[in-house]
């Protein structure tokens, strides 16, 4: 019983002082209370946040506090705790704490701030309190492109575009490119691989779009999407790819399969990876509403099932009659700023030349989107008025008010262009802008002009192009802070060569309002590339010889010096050390070949750019080096391949993707194959793409193949499949979504694959029958005889571009240019310079029926001479020898002119033939003892005729005899 007793009470008295322990421990707690307003806070980049400290002193007595932000950034905001805490007996504070969320506050997607408060009374004594910060990351990727258009070049049915993929984010992203879109007979190759892009940082991709065949023509669009690991779409952007054709359908956009229809509808059906199924409808059409008045329409829209959500792009309704136009939905336009959004756009029409149009959009991509949180546009309005001439030239003035939501920037721009036509054979273009651009809410602001000039002339067998502007660094238009020159001068040497000399000079270096978005991602760049070229005309080879020495310069580039990405530093001019600003700069002496050859059966061409890089400051790598860049592609009926090669950086930002240990290489091969059966209803594509990237160790395979079978009825049904397959043996980083949010982890091997399965059917309602107006036929030729009218072995005009309007075909193998659906009215024919070629003068076409012309082109040669003086020792002073007529007559007839100049001398250019050249003397005081001669211009380019003895008479001596 005692023990038992004894045992009670041990308990009893055991609980008793544990109470008593922990009620103190307690009291002593609760002395000070500490927390913070928030708990969890969300952020954006570039915006300020807030939260308030809240503390109560229980204690009768002054309590001082210190406080440590354990390791965070707490005590680093714009407004701060202050060092030392007094507070009174009984006292409530709150203390406001205010932070930017900048690269230099926020590292990670969630982020903790801590406060350890530490009373001088150590009895007194409180716990560690926090928030957290989750950083939303929906606007945080740009995908750029430096066009906003490309054309296939039609020698070698290629063209290579830029894409730019921006991290404007404040930590790394990891983002998968899907590019698709193209229609059958366009194929595209480039890198498609995961990559990781560092706050502030940016990747270049680039991406080779080639035409299978010379018969594609018509208008495509690129569909370019970002998302990253999970399948979330991150960013889009879209692009036209412009192809150029033998015929030409005015005012007409190609159909959904390539094809030239009136109206046509589609229905899909696409399966993605991470359970991501997309049901699309897309059509186009044009409906006649009466005369001279029509209504386009578009429709794109995207049902993402799991998500049940809605994507509408790229729709409208426009409707024109003969003086005014209405379009709604999407608006795309370019007045020096890109207008690329949803809204409309009023139009009034004077006559064909004049019009004045009224914008109001927002610069938002979607029309509508329930999927994604949009990036807020630019809210603009605006007045546009434009002159265009037959000549095709545009003169105009325009006035742009952009209110940026997501910049948090106000501007009014006002920007105008002209025209000015020196002759037949040289052309001025101008244009100038201003603009005035505020910060919101800050009192900020800042001017900016911009202008420049482009001069373009021919001088017989001379061609001269030069390219020039500058806009000041906080110029609101789309060349910010630009200066650039780019003037080529060319010389035909022969009947099938030419010599060219280039000088460009790009220095890029734009400035943003404190405060404005777009400032993390600012950096300056500088290219200056000096060129002379040779060209040689084959026949069905064509070769390029241009070597040219290259200075680039990139400064506030920032670069991974260390493992740790999620503080990136600049890298200045000496290698591997860090500063402020960084600066790169290289310079190299390099060579461009270029081979092309085509025929009926096959198409080849080979680029290689070969050069010595003398001077790298960025020491990735150590200068001297060598790098080469190879691009080539060979087609052969239904086969071909294409093929990249790049050793060493080209650009100086290309080392900024590299490590200190790994080596700039990139390989890519794939072959191709297109197959057509029964009749052409049948088509089929498929391409494969191998590549290897050195800087991350990473093989790359893709393949993509698709299939189209036209039933009766203008149904077409059809299928198409994209697989892409990583496998990098050694990333240097990746990030994993862990607990307290992106923790760095090291990768030694990684794979990724992503499929797309798409089925479709389509129907065509209508056709090219169906649309009114007339056609006009031209058929080129070169007029070796110049009497107008094409004659049997006469070359035919293949490959020669011609422009109506702003309509432009090319001529096909037989020299023929065909437009549809014309019009009835006056047209003016241009025929542009190509091949040595050029016609005689502007053709002017009255178009009420159904035409076919014979359009004679003409190679011109250099005639030159010169004027001899007669000595007379009866004269005290030399004649003046300029401006004296010559007349070089044809065998047709026909007076071509020129004048002589201070020193006698005189040029012709003229077609090839036989020609009678005089000079004037009717009513003149001269003579000329030898008045005419007669020359033929052959192949020879140029010719050098003896001189005319010019005999002054301006004084009259006679002598008679007694």
């Amino acid at each position: 019983m005692s023990i038992t007793i004894k045992g009670h009470c041990f308990f009893l008295f055991l609980f008793y002082y544990t109470f008593v322990f922990l009620s103190s421990v307690e009291a002593q707690q609760a002395a000070v209370s500490a927390r913070f307003e928030k708990d969890t806070i969300a952020v954006q980049n570039n915006q300020t946040f807030a939260n308030r400290l809240l503390l109560i002193n229980q204690t009768n007595k002054i309590v001082e506090l210190l406080s440590d932000a354990d390791g965070t950034k707490t005590l680093e905001g714009l407004i701060r705790l202050p060092q030392k805490i007094i507070l009174q007996p009984k006292e409530e504070r709150a203390f406001p704490l205010k932070y930017i969320a900048d690269r230099q506050t926020i590292n990670q997607a969630v982020q903790s701030f801590n406060i350890n408060l530490t009373a001088a009374d150590q009895s007194i004594q409180l716990p560690k309190v926090s928030f957290c910060t989750v950083l939303k990351i929906d606007h945080a990727l740009l995908l750029q492109l430096d066009q906003t258009a490309y054309y296939l070049d039609q020698v070698t049915g290629r063209s290579e575009l830029l894409l730019r993929t921006v991290n404007t984010g404040l930590i790394p992203l990891t983002v998968q490119l899907r590019l698709s879109g193209l229609p059958m007979g366009l194929e595209l190759a480039g890198e498609t691989f995961p990559i990781t892009i560092a706050p502030g940082g940016q990747e270049v991709s680039k991406f080779t779009i080639t035409a299978r065949s010379k018969k594609v023509m018509g208008d495509a669009e690129l569909q370019i999407v970002a998302t990253n690991a999970d399948g979330a779409v991150l960013a889009t952007n879209r692009v036209r790819i412009l192809t150029v054709g033998s015929v030409k359908r005015f005012g007409t956009d190609n159909g959904l399969d390539g094809q030239l229809r009136n109206n046509s509808l589609a229905l899909r059906y696409v399966d993605m990876d991470h359970g991501l199924s997309v049901q699309q409808v897309q059509g186009f059409g044009s409906l006649n509403l009466g005369e001279e008045a029509k209504l386009d329409y578009r429709l794109n829209v995207d049902y993402y099932k799991k998500q049940q959500a809605l994507n509408v792009y790229d729709t409208y309704v426009d409707v024109k009659t003969k003086h005014w136009g209405l379009k709604l939905g999407n608006i795309y336009d370019n007045l020096d700023q890109s207008i690329n959004g949803r809204g409309l756009k009023a139009s009034y029409l004077w006559d064909k030349g004049r019009s004045i149009s009224l914008y109001g959009v927002d610069n938002s991509y979607m029309l509508l989107s329930q999927l994604n949180n949009l990036i807020p546009g630019g809210k603009i309005w605006g007045l546009s008025y434009q002159i265009r001439s037959d000549l095709n030239q545009e003169s105009s003035i325009s006035y742009l008010h952009n209110n940026n939501a997501y910049r948090g920037v106000n501007s009014d721009q006002i920007n105008g262009k002209g025209y000015l036509r020196l002759s037949e054979k040289q052309l001025l273009n101008v244009e100038g802008g201003y603009s005035f651009e505020r910060l919101v809410g800050s009192g900020l602001n800042n001017q900016a002009l911009a202008m420049g000039f482009s001069y373009h002339a021919s001088f017989g067998s001379y061609q001269l192009t030069s390219i020039n502007y500058y806009s000041s660094p906080y110029y609101a238009g789309l060349r910010r802070g630009v200066l650039q020159t780019d003037s080529r001068i060319s010389r035909t040497v022969g009947d099938r060569q030419s010599l060219s000399a280039r000088l460009s000079y790009l220095d890029n270096n734009p400035a943003y309002l404190t405060g404005d978005r777009n400032a993390y991602f600012n950096y300056g760049n500088r290219i200056q590339i000096y060129e002379l070229g040779y060209h040689r005309d084959l026949g069905r080879f064509k070769l390029d010889l241009r070597p040219y020495w290259m200075v680039q310069r990139s400064t506030d580039l920032h670069v991974l010096l260390s493992s740790d990405l999620m503080n990136p530093a600049p890298l200045n001019a000496n290698a591997g050390v860090s500063g402020t600003h960084g600066i790169w700069e290289s310079s190299a002496v390099r060579v461009v070949t270029d081979l092309n050859f085509s025929n009926a059966a096959h198409r080849f061409s080979l680029r290689t750019d070969y050069g010595y890089t003398y001077r790298n400051t960025s020491g990735r790598p150590m200068a001297p080096f060598q790098s080469v860049r190879i691009n080539g592609g060979y087609n052969y009926g239904v086969l071909g391949v294409n093929a990249f090669v790049q050793i060493n950086p080209y650009y100086v930002t290309d080392a900024a993707s590299l490590s200190q240990m790994s080596d700039y290489r990139i390989y890519s091969i794939g072959p191709n194959v297109q197959w057509q059966a029964f009749g052409n209803r049948l088509q089929t594509q498929a391409s494969t793409m191998y590549s290897y990237y050195g800087a991350s160790r990473s093989n790359n395979f893709s393949i993509n193949g698709s299939l189209s079978w036209k039933a009766k009825g203008n149904w077409k049904f059809t299928a198409d499949i994209y697989y892409t397959l990583m496998h990098a043996t050694s990333l240097p980083l990746s990030y994993e979504n862990g607990v307290d949010g992106y923790n760095m982890a090291a990768v030694t091997s990684y794979v990724y694959n992503n499929k797309q399965f798409r089925l479709g059917i389509e129907k065509g309602f209508g056709g090219p029958s169906s649309i009114k107006g007339h056609s006009l036929e031209l058929f080129l030729f070169e007029d070796n005889n110049n009497n107008g009218n094409y004659e049997i072995g006469e070359l035919l005009g293949k490959g020669v571009l011609v422009r109506i309007g702003e309509e432009v075909a090319v001529a096909d193998a037989r020299g023929r240019v065909k437009f549809l659906a014309m019009a009835k009215g006056n047209y003016t024919v241009l025929i542009e310079n190509n091949q040595g070629w050029v016609s005689q003068g502007a053709l002017t076409v009255v178009l009420s029926k159904n035409q076919r012309l014979e359009v004679p082109l003409v190679k011109t040669r250099i005639l030159k001479g010169g004027i001899k003086v007669v000595r007379n020792r009866y004269m005290d002073t030399n004649p003046s020898l300029a401006g004296v007529r010559l007349n070089a007559v044809s065998k047709e007839g026909k007076v071509y002119t020129t004048l002589s100049d201070v020193d006698g001398n005189y040029v012709f250019y003229l077609p090839m033939g036989g020609y009678r050249v005089s000079v004037v003397t009717e009513g003149m005081a001269f003579s000329i003892d030898n008045p005419a001669c007669e020359v033929v211009l052959d192949k020879q380019q140029l010719i050098q005729l003896p001189p005319f003895m010019f005999r002054d008479e301006r004084r009259k001596m006679e002598v008679k005899r007694f």
